[in-house]
């Protein structure tokens, strides 16, 4: 009892809405954590992230729940193909994309061309010192002990929804992190180059192409390995795909029912909180970020 109590508080409209509400406030910190700013730049700054909360809210909640929907359905039926899978990962990929170019950084260069050159150097010294950090991080971790990390978080979100995760399972979800061509250190080196590259470009803030030239190398950022290292990029998307696939012919009776209802509660949950009036003024400037499309609301 206790646990279709957890299980379905874990995508309950109480529990999710919080949760979702509080994504501005951490996008929010990391902004404030780059600088002091003025009430100007933070204003311009404030503008965008409610114009982006608004069109995720609006028009990307009911998207997720579509795709939601129809993973709950193909699981139901225990007839998910190669297809399906393929399918649901390259929506999701655009998705995320999608999410990351409608970012109030790409609507931010009027901003940035206030910035001045102590404001340009705090950035640069703090994105310096944050892959630091990370690439510290990463190296005090053995391959085995990230491979054994993975499978205990994947097997740990299950457990938060009652799915127990069954050792042919697990063994699988082993194997594929271990196949996994791991790319960490590659990544690291080019969004090194990648921030450098940035901070010569928002200095040059008397360039007439300015705004292009942003715009580009901030596109640029989504898809650096997969432009740099394609094979290998595309490898483990297909390792992952017939992963996927394997796993879902893989599941129990019980692990159906019970991942089927998690996904359409989740799905009914998401179309609620789109449907909820945002607290930011909707402002319908194509300038400070994306617009919510009539269609999808």
């Amino acid at each position: 009892m206790l646990a279709a109590v957890a299980q379905g508080c874990t995508n309950s409209k109480w529990v999710i809405s919080p949760l979702y509400n509080r994504l501005d406030d951490r996008i929010r910190d990391e902004f404030n954590k780059l600088g002091n700013y003025n009430d100007q730049q933070t204003a311009a700054f404030e503008a965008s992230l409610g114009t982006y909360h608004v069109w995720h809210r609006q028009s990307e909640l009911p998207q997720y729940a579509e795709l939601l929907t129809e993973l709950a359905g193909s699981i139901a039926r225990s007839d998910t193909s190669a297809g399906n899978i393929e399918q649901w990962m390259t929506t999701a990929e655009q998705h995320s994309l999608l999410a990351r170019k409608c970012h109030p950084i790409n609507f931010s260069f009027e901003l940035m061309k206030s910035l001045t050159d102590e404001q340009l150097t705090f950035m640069e010294n703090r994105f310096r010192k944050q892959q630091k950090k990370n690439r510290e991080k990463y190296r005090n971790i053995t391959a085995e002990e990230r491979v054994e990390r993975r499978v205990k978080n994947v097997a740990k979100w299950a457990g938060r929804i009652d799915v127990d995760i069954t050792p042919a399972q697990r063994a699988m979800l082993l194997s594929t992190f271990k196949r996994q061509v791991s790319m960490r250190n590659e990544y690291y080196e080019l969004s090194a180059d990648w921030n450098k590259q940035f901070f010569i470009l928002a200095r040059s803030q008397d360039n007439p192409d300015y705004d292009q030239n942003m715009r580009d190398h901030l596109n640029r950022l989504w898809h650096l390995l997969e432009d740099a290292y394609p094979e290998q990029w595309q490898a483990n998307r297909d390792l992952w795909e017939e992963t996927g696939l394997r796993f879902a012919q893989s599941m129990t009776e019980e692990q159906r029912q019970t991942i089927t209802s998690w996904l359409t509660k989740m799905a009914s949950t998401l179309v609620e909180i789109s449907k909820d009036e945002p607290s930011f003024k909707i402002v319908n400037d194509p300038s400070i970020g994306c617009l919510v499309n009539p269609e999808k609301t």
